[in-house]
């Protein structure tokens, strides 16, 4: 288990960390992709919803 713990410990020091800006900016992003799939399958919803309930009254 300490050889584990210490090999975890060794690789999370490679690990190259973004800065806060690059955090921001990834964050923005998907944040804005996923308002954006939300809006699109929203009106998806919508339209298909819509059609079937035109289709069969």
């Amino acid at each position: 288990m300490g050889r584990f713990l210490r090999e975890v410990v060794a690789e999370l020091k490679k690990v190259i960390w973004p800065t806060r800006k690059q955090m921001i900016t990834y964050t923005a992003v998907v944040l804005v992709f996923v308002a954006f799939m939300i809006a699109v399958i929203s009106g998806l919803d919508l339209a298909l919803g819509k059609g079937v309930l035109w289709l069969f009254g």
